[in-house]
């Protein structure tokens, strides 16, 4: 069986046992929204989730990819134990042959390898402890929104596949990983102080009971969100998608939408919601942060 070049062995292994969901579906869910999601990951060191025997199988999230495996891209990036090896893809057929090898959940670092040391996005997670209502988590996005547009900044959305949503800020490449490190603690500890009894910025569980973490720590050299139009290996197959604002209040979830919405979406939408992100030209510095907290 081959899919966009690749041939994929055992391509009948059941990978979502509820849904009857093969490999080969996998593959082929991939090759649709490729043009679609490699835009947004193509050239950016990943780290992936492999489930051999798919979702409810064992899992395990690869940060280097040191297997001897042929058709894998990789780059070497600089770390402190010397330089090590990311996959990294440009094509369809490169994330057919992740799939291949087991992978599932694609993630992505916030630079591309071109550029390693300047960031190109902010993204800010929105976490919500399990007592708090979706729409909350809704209000809670709508409101980072409103912030960083206060501060000339454009935003995107997308759901996770799990439990709440991600704010995106494109960004030109012009800042260090401490700055854009920097802002985005900024931007959440500025709605945490203006909304102490909904917002918090500390993970620890016991803090953000009845609240939302704004997770503000995706945005440091090596961190990883999971990327737009990822399978989720959870069951249901949710997908982390990419929205438009207006279409928040019409979701009933972060993992609402799954591998087998995708399909009737893209035929529906005449535009990919995430169109106009990359021809952003917008910034930040270390001269926004100062104004950012002076506000508080």
């Amino acid at each position: 069986m081959k899919i966009a070049g690749v041939t994929l062995t055992h391509p009948d292994r059941v990978v979502y046992a509820e849904l009857g969901f093969t490999k080969q579906d996998l593959a082929a869910y991939y090759l649709k929204v490729a043009p679609l999601m490699l835009p947004h990951i193509a050239s950016r060191p990943l780290s992936l989730l492999r489930c051999p025997e798919g979702q409810g199988g064992e899992c395990f999230y690869q940060k280097h990819w040191t297997d001897a495996t042929p058709g894998i891209k990789t780059v070497l990036i600089e770390e402190s134990g010397g330089r090590r090896p990311y996959a990294v893809v440009t094509s369809a057929s490169d994330l057919i042959g992740l799939v291949q090898y087991g992978v599932m959940e694609f993630h992505t670092w916030q630079s591309r390898i071109d550029r390693i040391e300047l960031p190109d996005q902010i993204i800010l997670d929105l976490d919500p402890d399990p007592g708090v209502r979706w729409a909350e988590v809704c209000s809670a996005a709508v409101a980072l929104r409103t912030l960083l547009a206060d501060l000339k900044l454009k935003s995107w959305v997308k759901t996770t596949g799990g439990k709440g949503l991600h704010v995106v800020v494109p960004i030109q490449r012009r800042v260090t990983w401490e700055v854009a490190s920097v802002f985005a603690r900024a931007v959440a500890e500025r709605l945490a102080v203006e909304l102490p009894d909904h917002y918090v910025t500390v993970a620890a569980k016991a803090a953000r009971k009845g609240r939302i973490f704004i997770d503000h720590l995706r945005n440091s050299r090596g961190a990883t969100a999971v990327a737009p139009w990822s399978v989720r290996a959870r069951a249901g197959a949710p997908v982390a998608m990419p929205v438009r604002w207006e279409s928040l209040d019409r979701l009933k979830g972060g993992a609402a939408l799954s591998v087998a919405d995708v399909g009737a979406l893209i035929r529906r939408r005449k535009l990919d919601p995430w169109a106009g992100m990359r021809g952003a030209r917008q910034g930040i510095s270390s001269a926004l942060v100062r104004v950012l907290r002076q506000r508080f």
